[in-house]
């Protein structure tokens, strides 16, 4: 699909401007209709995507796939990644843009219940990281990727998915959902791995989001219908593919003040005229954390806020970044507040989306608990034989050289 898109759009745009160019130089031409021929082909141009939407694990996959974000976002790329082919598309049957093109698995009868079955697998076989590297991407900007961890596929192909974007000098902003506390420890030692990995320097910046906190969400969009759930991460997702520059301006923050990890603070769908001022809107996002920290540790902000056009004069670029600063250095150890560019939307109304990414908060207690629950299964397989002490020594010394030696192969 991706693949007849882009020649089809090739095709059209030269024979476009074949076809101006023979009617520019006609006498007869008329002017409407040389305007007509640079706009089509100005628009079929856009048809090429500037940004990948990747979802990685069953979860995410059918989360992305049930909402309309890939119908919304025309210049987002969409590629599913989990261990089969067949089921992804199974799920995204409801979204006729998806085909094989959009689909990348492991296409093989594989036990995939843990990381390094799924790594084990790609070491040995090669389709995979060769259908990666057949895919259209090498010409994106940047990528958004909605990942589990808590399984073998998204634990063990996230960190060498960012990997294969990054050595194509592609940026990439992750958003992990770490498992529920209900889950088996399983789950845990998945994370845990995915975790150590996800922390090197090399890699991107990680938003972390638990379960738990994401399923309890309550809240309503800009039309003041409700948003329960992880229906929360396909309305974020929409909003940060529509702003240009949020994968690489993030990127640019964590490196400037060698942050890693954040986590999300969120208020959507909030009137002005309820709530009066910004600073009220900004302290109900506290409200609705998608993750337990310490807000108190946090030193850098990124925030994204969408406003209806009749708002802009109240909340103008200047006056909303002083708010948010204002706001954050009452309860953070504040280094950074990036505000990036506000979205003004031609719409009746007063609701106001704000999106806030916190980081620089510690995540000791959250890999302690981790790894707790995850220490014997560790030390079992190994035992086992099924892990080696070196793959287990790779995998915490967190570093992407893992990853790249297997991509290479």
């Amino acid at each position: 699909m991706v693949s007849t898109l882009f020649s089809k759009a090739l095709f059209c745009d030269m024979f476009l401007k074949a076809y101006a160019e023979k009617t520019m130089s006609s006498t007869e031409a008329q002017p409407d209709v040389l305007e007509n021929i640079t706009r089509h082909a100005s628009q079929l141009k856009q048809l090429v995507p500037k940004h990948a939407a990747i979802g990685i694990g069953e979860y995410p996959i059918k989360i992305i796939s049930r909402g309309s974000l890939i119908e919304k976002t025309n210049d987002a790329l969409p590629l599913f990644i989990d261990k089969s082919s067949k089921n992804i598309l199974k799920w995204c049957k409801s979204s006729p843009s998806i085909g094989e093109q959009n689909a990348l698995g492991l296409d093989s009868d594989v036990d995939a219940h843990f990381w390094f079955q799924v790594l084990h697998h790609i070491t040995e076989k090669g389709e995979f990281t060769a259908g990666m590297k057949n895919r259209p991407i090498d010409k994106l900007n940047d990528a958004l990727i909605l990942s589990s961890v808590w399984d073998g596929p998204g634990s063990a192909l996230l960190p060498l998915v960012i990997t294969h974007l990054r050595m194509l000098n592609i940026s990439t902003l992750a958003l992990v959902l770490l498992p529920s506390k209900a889950q088996s420890s399983d789950a845990s030692f998945n994370a845990f791995s995915a975790m150590r990995s996800l922390g090197s320097k090399d890699l991107a910046p990680v938003v972390l989001i638990d379960r738990d906190y994401l399923e309890k969400y309550d809240g309503v969009d800009r039309k003041g219908a409700p948003i329960n759930g992880n229906d929360l991460t396909n309305y974020v997702l929409e909003m940060l593919l529509a702003k240009e520059a949020v994968v690489q301006e993030v990127a640019e923050l964590s490196r400037a003040f060698d942050v890693k990890f954040y986590t999300m603070l969120s208020a959507t769908g909030v009137s002005f005229q309820l709530y009066g001022s910004l600073k009220n809107m900004l302290s109900t996002a506290l409200f609705r954390p998608l993750l337990k920290f310490d807000l108190a540790s946090a030193s850098v902000l990124y925030a994204l806020i969408r406003v209806p056009l009749q708002l802009k004069d109240k909340l103008s670029k200047g006056k909303v970044e002083l708010e948010v600063a204002a706001w954050f250095k009452e309860r953070a150890n504040f280094r950074s507040v990036y505000l990036s560019e506000p979205v003004y939307v031609d719409e009746p109304g007063d609701r106001i989306d704000l999106v806030m990414l916190v980081g620089g908060f510690g995540i000791t207690e959250l890999m302690a608990s981790l790894e707790k629950k995850s220490k014997s299964l560790a030390n079992d397989a190994i035992v086992r034989g099924l892990l080696s002490k070196e793959e287990w020594q790779a995998v915490s010394a967190s570093s992407d050289e893992y990853y790249r030696t297997i991509l290479s192969k």
